[in-house]
Formats: C-alpha cells, sequence, structure tokens
C-alpha cells in the first residue's frame, strides 16, 4: 500500500495527485470530496480550491455524478474526457516525443497546451524527474521536419475540416490550385484524410466535378460550414481500399507494375523500408545492386520520388514511364546548362 501523502506536500503536486487520483477512480464512479479530505489530509475548503484550480487553471474538465449510497447522497468527480491510460516512464517519453515531431504542423495549434497538460498529468508526480528529465531531453532531440509557414491558421482549416468529417456536413472549400497558380471554389463532401510526411489531404465527393477529388490542406485558404447541408457517407466506400494502390494521395484508378534497378550504395536502405505494401525485391545482383518491383497507381506522385534518387535508380519497366525520366532528366539538364 502506498505510504499517505506528507501534510507538507506543495500545492502543484498535490493537484497533481488529485489528478491521478480522478483518473484511476473514474472507471469505477469516481472520487467524493470527503475522500480526498482524508488522503491528503487538508480541509474541504482547501480541496474545493484544488478542484477549482485543476478546472480553471490546469483546464481539465470535471463532470459531478450525484449518487446515493446507504441513504446519504454524495457527490463524485470524474474526468470528463474519460480516464487516461496508465504509462510508463518509456511510454510517456515516446508520446511526448511524438508530439515535438508535430511542431510546424496543421496539428500544432494547441501543441504547447498539450505538451504542458501532458508533463503536468503524467510526468511530474508519477516518476523521478531524474528518470524522465523531459525539459533536458527535448534540448538533446533535433527534429529536422518541413513546417508549415501559417501553422495556426491551417490548424484552425483543418479543425473545422475534422469536424464537418465527423458530423458528415458539407463544406465550401476556397482552394489553391498549384500547378494553375490560380484559386478555386468547390463545395464538397469530406469522406476521409490522408497523412503523408506530415502533410495532411482532404479526400472528398465534389459536387461541382462529380467525384472524389484530393485536396491538400494547407492549399485550402478558407472553410465555410454548411452545417445543416447533411451527406450521407457512402456504404461502398472504403478509404483504405481507396488509396490501396496509390503511390502517395492520388489515385487515377491506372495500376502498373514498375521495376526499378537500384544501385549498391542505396540498396541496403530500399530492402529495409517499405515505400509501398506492394513491394518486393526481385532480385539481388552479384555488383550489390537490387532490383524492386511495385503495383502502384499514382505514377505522376512516383516521378517525383524516384528523381530524387537520381543516378542511384534506373527504371526498367514500364518503357513508357523510362522515357519520361530520360525526358525529366533532360529538362533539368537544360535547366543548368542554360
Amino acid at each position: 500500500m502506498a505510504a499517505a501523502p506528507k501534510k507538507d506536500v506543495t500545492k502543484n503536486l498535490r493537484i497533481n495527485m488529485i489528478i491521478d487520483l480522478i483518473n484511476k477512480k473514474t472507471p469505477y464512479g469516481g472520487v467524493t470530496k470527503k475522500e480526498l479530505v482524508e488522503k491528503f489530509e487538508v480541509s474541504e475548503k482547501t480541496i474545493e480550491r484544488d478542484l477549482n484550480a485543476i478546472e480553471n487553471d490546469f483546464r481539465v474538465p470535471l463532470i459531478r455524478k450525484e449518487k446515493v449510497v446507504n441513504g446519504v447522497k454524495r457527490t463524485y468527480y470524474n474526468l470528463e474526457a474519460g480516464y487516461l491510460p496508465s504509462l510508463s516512464p518509456e511510454k510517456a517519453t515516446v508520446l511526448f516525443l511524438s508530439l515535438l515531431q508535430q511542431k510546424g504542423s496543421a496539428l500544432s495549434g494547441h501543441l504547447n497546451e498539450l505538451k504542458d497538460a501532458l508533463v503536468s498529468t503524467l510526468f511530474k508526480y508519477h516518476y523521478d524527474p531524474k528518470e524522465l528529465a523531459v525539459e533536458r531531453l527535448q534540448n538533446r532531440i533535433h527534429l529536422v521536419e518541413e513546417t508549415l509557414v501559417e501553422p495556426k491558421m491551417v490548424g484552425d482549416r483543418f479543425t473545422k475540416l475534422i469536424q464537418a468529417l465527423k458530423e458528415c456536413y458539407r463544406v465550401k472549400i476556397r482552394y489553391f490550385v498549384g500547378y494553375k497558380q490560380e484559386e478555386s471554389k468547390r463545395v464538397v463532401e469530406p469522406y476521409g484524410l490522408i497523412c503523408k510526411r506530415q502533410n495532411w489531404y482532404l479526400v472528398a465527393y465534389c459536387l461541382e466535378r462529380k467525384g472524389i477529388r484530393v485536396f491538400r490542406v494547407d492549399q485550402i485558404k478558407d472553410v465555410f460550414p454548411y452545417t445543416s447541408e447533411k451527406f450521407n457517407y457512402p456504404d461502398d466506400f472504403n478509404l483504405k481500399e481507396y488509396m490501396a494502390n496509390s503511390w502517395g494521395v492520388i489515385n487515377d484508378g491506372s495500376v502498373c507494375k514498375v521495376k526499378l534497378k537500384f544501385s549498391p550504395g542505396v540498396s541496403h536502405r530500399v530492402k529495409n523500408v517499405i515505400y509501398h505494401p506492394s513491394q518486393a525485391v526481385e532480385e539481388e545482383l552479384a555488383d550489390g545492386s537490387v532490383i524492386i518491383t511495385y503495383n502502384v497507381c499514382g505514377i505522376k506522385e512516383m516521378k517525383t520520388w524516384i528523381i530524387q534518387w537520381g543516378s542511384n535508380v534506373e527504371v526498367l519497366e514500364p518503357s513508357w514511364l523510362r522515357e519520361e525520366m530520360c525526358r525529366m532528366a533532360e529538362d533539368i539538364l537544360k535547366l543548368y546548362r542554360k
């Protein structure tokens, strides 16, 4: 049995311990004010101030449930959003670093608040500070990621799309079309979201084009919810199945087999990273190079990935893709020879 807390425990530590206790008791009906008074050996007024601080300062919503026990009416306190799972220091650290990884993405709008809440409710009073040391750990981690110029603005639009997705209502979007360098306005029915290298894409039925289209969220300039215009999510649509053959986020419906030869210098890496579910090692050659095949659609996206490998990859099949890669290489050469 855990030792009773000392009377001289600091206010913030006691509040964190109260949150922890309410968290543990939530699945079993919650905890009463009397139980908190006895547990922490303080006055009822102190507990009332602590509960008020939890909601207003720590922003941890609580719900109160009235129950009659042995003829006595009692108030039980619970966490509004359900209870938090028990996490080891190792798992808590992984969760913390996962939040750090979202810095500069569409999810970063409330990142600092989430980090603070995570530290206060999971770390500071659960573990020995020397064991976790999240602040020092954060200074020892450097993330090399693409970041949005205006993550908060993109995050606000992202939140609106999430809500429309959950409640199945249409939205009007103002979308910047990159290759045309112009904006267009569409009314769409949100079907789902895709995340590719921390960039988010909306999969939606476009009423204007009368078909499913994919929109990059950071290129959506405005979102106007049509909350009264509900739509029925199609029973025959499955996002994972729809995207299964896509190399990235484009499903153009044309699946073909692509055969690539990677040089010895990168063969180890490409064999140990799955770039697509269909990836298969066809042959390992004597010089250390490797031939890998993919059955994919959305080849337009794949071409930009292939070009990144430079002279370390050669397209063997199909012949038309080999010719297109050759033209891309010639265009790049012309650019640098001007």
